[in-house]
This record gives C-alpha cells, sequence and structure tokens, in this order.
C-alpha cells in the first residue's frame, strides 16, 4: 500500500515543476531587467519581478492543492462539531462558572435558589455550586442536613434567586383566609393590631435598615412596620395579605404569633353567634320527629 495517493503524488511533482520553472523564470527576469540599470531601477524592478513570481507561484499551487485543502477544512469542520457537542455540558459549566464571577451572583454563606431548590452555598467551583438544602419558608430556617451539588449549567437557563441573610430586616408576606364571616373592618383592626404588636419591639432598628437598604439597592422596598390589604379569593373566602418587615429568622414566629392572637380573638365570638342557630337547628329536628311520631302512633291505638 502506497504512502501517499496517486493524486497526492501526482500534485507533489506539478507543484515542484511549477516551483522550480518559476525560480528560473524569475532568475532569468531579475537578469535581464537589472543587467544596464542604476541601483535604484535595479532594487524597483528586482522587487517587481518577485512580487508577480510570488503571486503567480501561490495562484498555481492554491489551484492545483485546492480540492485537497477543501477537504482538510470540511475534516476540521465535522471534528469541532463532534468536539462541541460532546462537551458542550463542560463549556456550559465553565460560562455559567464566568457569568457568576463576573456578575458577582452570590458567594459562599448566601441563601439562594435556583430551579426549585433552595439551600445555602457552602462551596462552588468551576463546574458545579453546592448547597446545603433548606426547607421551606413556613417550616423555619435550620438546614435540612442534604448537600445538592448543582452545575453551573443551570445559570444559564433559569433564574436564581438570592435571599436575605437569617440576620437581616426583610418583608415577609402571608394570607389570612376567614370561614367564618365577620365584620371586615373589625377584622382588620385586629390583624393591624396583632401586627404592631409583633413588628413594634424592633421597629427602630427596622427603620434605619431599610432605609440603609434601599440607599443600597436604589429602589423602593416595601417596609418599615406593616401592611394590611383586604381581597377575596376565587370561591368568595375573604382573604386578608399582610406584610411585615422583621428579621428573616423570626419571621416564621411572628407570623405564627400574629395568627394566633387574631383567630384567639376571632373565634371566640364566631363560636357563641354559631350556638343560637346550632340550638334552634336541633329544636326544629325534635319538633319534626315528634310531628312524624304521632300520627304513627294514633293509627297504633
Amino acid at each position: 500500500m502506497p504512502f501517499v495517493s496517486s493524486r497526492v503524488a501526482d500534485n507533489l511533482t506539478i507543484s515542484l515543476a511549477i516551483l522550480f520553472g518559476v525560480l528560473v523564470l524569475r532568475w532569468l527576469g531579475e537578469w535581464l531587467a537589472t543587467r544596464r540599470a542604476d541601483p535604484i531601477v535595479k532594487r524597483q524592478r528586482r522587487f517587481t519581478i518577485r512580487a508577480v513570481c510570488n503571486a503567480v507561484l501561490a495562484i498555481a499551487l492554491l489551484g492545483i492543492w485546492l480540492s485537497e485543502i477543501q477537504n482538510i477544512v470540511f475534516s476540521l469542520a465535522a471534528v469541532m462539531v463532534a468536539l462541541v457537542v460532546a462537551t458542550k455540558e463542560l463549556i456550559m459549566c465553565i460560562a455559567g462558572s464566568v457569568l457568576r464571577f463576573s456578575g458577582h451572583l452570590f458567594k459562599v454563606g448566601d441563601r439562594i435558589e435556583m430551579s426549585g431548590i433552595h439551600g445555602e452555598v457552602i462551596d462552588h467551583g468551576l463546574f458545579s455550586t453546592t448547597i446545603m438544602e433548606l426547607p421551606p419558608h413556613h417550616l423555619g430556617h435550620a438546614g435540612t442536613g442534604r448537600t445538592v451539588m448543582l452545575p453551573n449549567s443551570i445559570l444559564l437557563t433559569g433564574p436564581v434567586r438570592v435571599e436575605p441573610q437569617p440576620r437581616h430586616f426583610a418583608p415577609h408576606r402571608f394570607t389570612l383566609t376567614l370561614e367564618m364571616a365577620r365584620p371586615v373592618r373589625e377584622t382588620m383592626a385586629l390583624i393591624e393590631a396583632a401586627a404592631g404588636a409583633a413588628v413594634g419591639d424592633d421597629l427602630e432598628r427596622a427603620t434605619r435598615f431599610h432605609r440603609l437598604a434601599a440607599g443600597k439597592a436604589g429602589a423602593d422596598i416595601a417596609g418599615p412596620g406593616f401592611e394590611v390589604a383586604v381581597a377575596t379569593s376565587e370561591i368568595g373566602k375573604l382573604q386578608f395579605h399582610v406584610m411585615i418587615y422583621c428579621l428573616v429568622r423570626d419571621a416564621r414566629a411572628l407570623e405564627q404569633k400574629i395568627l394566633l392572637d387574631v383567630l384567639s380573638a376571632a373565634l371566640p365570638e364566631a363560636r357563641n353567634s354559631a350556638l343560637p342557630a346550632e340550638a334552634a337547628g336541633w329544636d326544629d329536628i325534635a319538633r319534626q320527629l315528634r310531628a312524624t311520631a304521632w300520627p304513627q302512633a294514633h293509627v297504633a291505638a
């Protein structure tokens, strides 16, 4: 089996012949053009002859080897495409790491949420980010003990939410839905009183922190204090949307305190108002039973 194909061998022979012929013509042309001329004209003619010979040689060699060059380019393109497809995930991980570093997205110790996974960052590298999993917000802020390793490519495919630290103040929102019918103004007054009592102890510190946080962010942030808004659900139930500006680590406890205060004040009145109606219902049932039993007893007699 020959080392090179016959076509390549023919191209090599023709290329060497063209190269030899161009060199001979170049030497002969320089000798004829510069035989009887002053030094300046000699340099100019020699430069022109060399430029023309080099251009002719380049065009001739390109015409001979064009098909081979095309085959090499196509082969390299196929190899590059296969390489990119095989290493796409690694390239995306590296790009995500560059995005995290250049965009200052988060750092070790931050609490983030990516792709529905909520946790605290404990390590990050070129290809992955390791977080300590945290439970849903309504179940507290202590870790679950499980670690999750996420590829950095997630940074390119979805949003990253960076949450405030537990020792920071932040708005906390929850919704109170009431089944029983109550005067709306009275219920709102109860919720406002409970929310005011819950955030009153740290109101001064919260105000200072809110001023600093809003100035640093350059945008309006809900707070300080509390807000209560009334609305209805899709099925017509009464809802109260509550916002309290408090420490993140105390948010769940304050929410429970407000709910307990409001429900403790609302349920006794609802229970008392339901007792007469319940008693009247039992009286109607007893009356119907007596009316049904009397004709039966008369017939039996």
